[in-house]
């Protein structure tokens, strides 16, 4: 399989529903080192801000949309997006290569058409892309940034002034970081990842973590098959070391485990605790147990597949981590595909489970227990009214603060922290920190 072929299949399916990175490793296989690499450039760069690419392309479509077929306009948008963005693609080559696609598929008219759409597009799209980039309208600054308009909005009632800063910030190129695990060098895996060609380098944020110079198959880095090496972003690692400043010992309690990414990061913090974790989802739990296997830690962790809100905990926790489903538009860097699927109507759903889940949690603690709450999300709907919607049921529940602050943090209004997306290895995220003071009651059962 081809770069060109292979991101025109991983297109059609996130259209589908599913998500890039995962129909991305459905691929690699099939594909040379450059051709992932070209395959993924290619489908993450139109992702990002896909509306703005059909926006300019149609500028220069002589026909309506609708009077071409679906293939043809995939292959449009990811044209354009090559033409302006990526720059290392000549775009003679890649527009030839969409072209012959097409043709492969009998869609002899939708190649006709892709060919001198994108002729045009690379003699002149850049002037309708610095025109767009250069507008004040809102509808052109969301384009620009690759945002909807209703997030804009948002950010702008939220942020103020600031919401300007997160529009730029939508627009940096993530990059990889990776969690090393305790007992390992970093010095050991740097220099093995510098002989395989992979820049890296200490973070200066977290310890314990490496920071890449790019993006990468998370197999191909050294240690990762041995568990030494785990993918994960320096902001949720932060969520990690707030738990370790809270941490007065007693059991551990994670109440959405997903694949197991910050259960792995838990138990590696907390050695000696014990660890319980929930996920509603079968897959998840699996991939969670899978990820466990791959980093030796088994022994003293315990996950249960079912619905956090009703589970409960075989002893009562003394910390419990809620990384709560959200929005995820602190990732949308990272998982573009995320920004267009959400709607207002799932935001309002995902701020009641939230509540939910977090009143669960509070229900769950002994007295003096802590829940460090998290998402990774930049919309307050999920986080500062979340916060304030449940300490405002509870006398015992008090936030505590912890002791992160400069020009990586915002304090929420008036609830938690935020980490600010400002370099290609920090998602946006949220943290608040909540005791319950001994005059509460925990839930027995």
């Amino acid at each position: 399989m081809r770069g060109i072929e292979a991101a025109l299949k991983v297109w059609q399916d996130v259209k589908a529903g599913k998500f890039a990175s995962e129909s991305i490793r459905s691929v690699a296989d099939s594909l040379s080192p450059g051709d992932l690499v070209l395959a993924s450039s290619l489908v993450y760069c139109t992702l990002r801000r896909q509306f703005l690419w059909k926006e300019i392309y149609s500028h220069f479509l002589r026909v309506s949309p609708g009077g071409i077929s679906q293939y043809a306009g995939d292959a449009l948008c990811l044209g354009t997006a090559g033409i302006l963005e990526l720059r290392t693609f000549v775009p003679k080559v890649l527009v030839n290569g969409l072209v012959q696609e097409l043709k492969k598929r009998g869609d002899e008219r939708g190649a006709k058409i892709v060919n001198a759409v994108l002729r045009r597009v690379a003699e002149e799209g850049w002037l309708q892309l610095k025109k767009i980039e250069e507008s004040g309208a809102p509808k052109d600054q969301a384009l620009a940034a690759g945002v909807p308009g209703w997030v804009v909005s948002s950010w702008r009632n939220s942020w103020g002034d600031q919401g300007k800063k997160l529009l730029k910030m939508a627009r940096i190129r993530p990059y990889s970081s990776f969690r090393i695990s305790p007992g390992t060098a970093l010095g050991d895996l740097s220099s093995a990842a510098e002989k395989k060609g992979i820049r890296c380098w200490k973070s200066p944020l977290v310890p314990n973590a490496l920071r890449l110079a790019a993006t990468i198959y998370p197999p191909e880095f050294p240690g990762y098959a041995e568990g030494r090496a785990t993918p994960q972003t320096e902001s949720s690692m932060l969520v990690g070391e707030v738990m370790k400043k809270v941490y007065k010992g007693g059991s551990i309690l994670e109440l959405c485990a997903g694949r197991g990414i910050k259960t792995g990061h838990i138990l590696s913090l907390f050695p000696d605790a014990r660890v319980e974790s929930f996920e509603l989802s079968p897959a998840k739990s699996k991939a969670a147990l899978r990820e466990m296997e791959r980093l030796g830690k088994k022994s003293n962790h315990i996950i249960t597949t079912g619905d956090a809100l009703s589970l409960v905990p075989a002893v009562h926790p003394a910390l419990i981590s809620l990384d709560a489903p959200c929005s995820g538009s602190g990732t949308w860097n990272r998982h573009p595909e995320g920004k267009w699927r959400l709607t207002p109507e799932k935001l309002d759903f995902l701020a009641s489970l939230q509540i939910n889940l977090l009143r669960r949690a509070v229900s769950l603690l002994a007295p003096g227990g802590i829940v460090v709450y998290s998402t990774c999300s930049l919309l307050k709907n999920e986080n500062e009214n979340v916060v304030a919607q449940v300490i405002s049921e509870n006398a015992n529940l008090v936030e505590m603060s912890f002791p992160f602050s400069g020009a990586r943090f915002r304090k929420g209004r008036p609830w938690g922290t935020y980490v600010w997306p400002e370099l290609p290895w920090l998602d946006g995220f949220y943290m608040a920190v909540i005791m319950k003071k001994s005059g509460g009651k925990a839930i027995d059962g």
